[in-house]
């Protein structure tokens, strides 16, 4: 009589690698957003038309008596960016993948204007910086542009520097093939 046993061994995950996409990339060159200084827009897919915003705002709020100075991201018509509840978008670290359909709590809007990152300037407390990118280096900002053959990937990374209270814009890619799903990255 024979007798065989097998060890059951624990199956890792596995998660398949983004298919080869071709790529456009642009070089933003370190662009800075400052306050007071005028912001940055970017046609991404060659229409004629600005697809992304980056820009700085001052708001006064009376009642909490606090200053906000925020840094801003807008997307224009027919371009998309994935937002939580909470105007929150996903800060992606290089080699993440940037999905067709909404992932986990995020969802893909068009027309969007989100605060990726704020100072609040109170008479009584010290500054506090606050917000999901406040601490982003070299991070992936995604986004999607629809046209009539389909949805376009893409990426913009960027540092939020609260030191010197800039926003630098380093490069950005889109997919030149619809409905792919990309990394985010070179």
């Amino acid at each position: 009589m024979t007798v065989i046993s097998c060890k059951k061994e624990r199956q890792q995950q596995y998660t398949p690698p983004a298919p080869e996409v071709q790529m456009e990339y642009f070089n933003f060159n370190d662009r800075e957003i400052k306050a007071g200084a005028s912001g940055f827009s970017v046609d991404l897919n060659h229409d004629g038309r600005k697809d992304i915003a980056f820009s700085t705002l001052l708001v006064g709020d009376p009642i909490n008596q606090v200053d906000k100075f925020q840094f801003l991201v807008q997307s224009n018509i027919k371009v998309n960016l994935p937002v939580k509840f909470g105007e929150e978008i996903p800060v992606m670290k290089k080699g993440d993948l940037i999905p067709l359909s909404n992932f986990e709590s995020y969802q893909w809007f068009e027309l969007s204007s989100i605060i990726l990152v704020q100072k609040l300037i109170s008479f009584t407390q010290p500054p506090v910086w606050e917000g999901h990118w406040k601490d982003a280096v070299h991070r992936y900002l995604p986004y999607q542009i629809v046209v009539t053959d389909g949805i376009y990937s893409g990426w913009v990374e960027l540092t939020v520097d609260i030191a010197n209270e800039k926003l630098v814009l380093h490069k950005a890619g889109i997919s030149r093939q619809p409905n792919k799903i990309i990394k985010a990255g070179i």
